[in-house]
């Protein structure tokens, strides 16, 4: 993959160092995306689905009784309610990181299944248009979104915890909801933020680590010397492009599908309009996230191709 164009020189600084073009960087992800769309939707949307699926069980097995769920299981900050939901969705969101990745690097990409035990034994079989593979680079990439996520999520719940705390300590019992409104509202918009900083680099390392093939996030942070705040603005444009979309479309499907004089849907219908409108947006979200990243790494980093191609090869 060619260092992409919306990179200029800077002689005045060095010879070597590029600076990112926002706007035109941002164009550059979704003009990849616009034209590769079918290959890109073929390797991604069958571990969304498996995403939503796994979800969706979880959601079912743990919430139908809501009462019978055990509290360990329970965390705030996750979707759903669960902590569990972390590593079920962390090893599919790695597939799609690769398989985008690797199409960028011009890795072969024929639709097969593959499911890897150890370093030679290996097996595999072909099914047109779904990818789905299981390897050390998948799982090693889906164990550092998983810890990420966990860490986050948990930091949430303790903040949350701690929140409660101190209002409970400086206000009179019972708490009314204007005592509690702001400092809820402020938290959920710091946390907004910083959870999605934290994604981001998350992205970046693990599509790093996909890339090239070790896990060197120094050396990745040093590679994008000067454009570490041009690179955070990109990704969170792409982000907030997609989640006007989902947000948007849910809304006017809510106001569409659900008269306002209806009686309230029952579990199973809100889990089944849940899952079933977050996977395209899933499929959108991680799609154009690897594809940024690709974008960037193609420009700073350089891929191995050879440790990406013997993977994509089998």
């Amino acid at each position: 993959m060619t260092p992409i164009s919306t990179l200029d020189d800077l002689p005045a600084v060095s010879p070597k160092r590029r600076v990112l073009r926002i706007g035109k960087t941002v164009a550059r992800v979704f003009d990849y995306c616009r034209a590769n769309a079918w290959p890109l939707f073929v390797a991604a949307w069958f571990p969304c689905f498996l995403t939503a699926l796994g979800l969706a069980v979880l959601a079912l097995i743990l919430f139908a009784d809501p009462e019978q769920v055990p509290s360990w299981l329970l965390s705030r900050g996750f979707d759903s309610r669960t902590w569990l939901s972390a590593i079920i969705a962390a090893p599919f969101s790695a597939m799609v990181f690769a398989f985008v990745l690797d199409r960028m690097a011009n890795a072969p990409e024929n639709g097969r299944v593959v499911v890897r035990r150890g370093i030679e034994s290996v097996k595999r079989f072909a099914i047109p248009g779904m990818r789905f593979e299981l390897g050390p680079r998948i799982l090693w990439a889906a164990l550092l979104l998983a810890a990420v996520q966990l860490l986050c999520s948990f930091a949430v719940a303790g903040e949350h915890r701690l929140l409660v705390a101190s209002l409970l300590a400086t206000h009179d019992l019972p708490l009314n909801p204007e005592d509690v409104a702001p400092w809820v509202s402020a938290m959920g918009v710091l946390n907004l933020f910083a959870g999605g900083f934290v994604l981001v680099w998350t992205y970046l390392f693990v599509g790093d680590f996909l890339w090239t093939g070790s896990f060197d996030p120094i050396g990745c942070w040093r590679a994008l010397d000067g454009n570490h705040l041009r690179f955070v603005a990109i990704v969170f444009i792409v982000f907030a492009i997609v989640a006007m979309l989902k947000y948007g479309l849910a809304l006017a499907v809510g106001l569409i599908l659900i008269p306002a004089d209806a009686a309230s849907p029952s579990f199973l219908n809100l889990m089944l309009m849940h899952f079933g409108l977050a996977w395209p947006f899933d499929v959108l979200h991680l799609v154009l996230s690897a594809a940024t990243v690709g974008t960037i790494l193609g420009a700073f980093r350089s891929p191995a191709i050879a440790s990406i191609r013997p993977a994509a090869a089998l």
